[in-house]
């Protein structure tokens, strides 16, 4: 994984961009890609599924490892934001362009979850 750019750097102090007991939810968090301007979407329950392992299927183990040593995921294994992070890997479906994304999954009540977005990189 090589990475080209940073498009959203980690905080701790923005509202959860998914809530599970809003009424009015999105079901993903849309970003201009960097090549050609398509939207890209981050599936909230996607992010949400794959809480348990930390990752989707398309990252392998390097990668993992190096997104949380980049994140500075440390011990706790904690997000910025005191919940799971979770990196997923997604494409632009226009050009192609690929991404790996950082968010952080909270279950806040039974089977109820924050998701905030903490990170989106465009990679090589």
């Amino acid at each position: 994984m090589e990475i080209i750019d940073e498009i959203k750097e980690p905080t701790s102090t923005n509202d959860p961009d998914f809530t599970m007991s809003r009424e009015q939810n999105p079901t993903s968090y849309k970003f201009d890609c960097g090549t050609c301007n398509n939207q890209v979407e981050i599936d909230f329950q996607r992010q949400i599924s794959n809480s348990w392992t930390g990752k989707s299927e398309g990252i392998d183990e390097g990668d993992f490892k190096s997104l949380k040593r980049f994140y500075n995921i440390g011990s706790t294994q904690k997000s910025h934001e005191g919940g799971q992070p979770v990196f997923d890997k997604i494409d632009c479906s226009t050009c192609g362009t690929k991404y790996m994304t950082y968010c952080g999954v909270r279950e806040f009540s039974n089977s109820a979850y924050y998701v905030q977005v903490q990170g989106i990189l465009r990679i090589k």
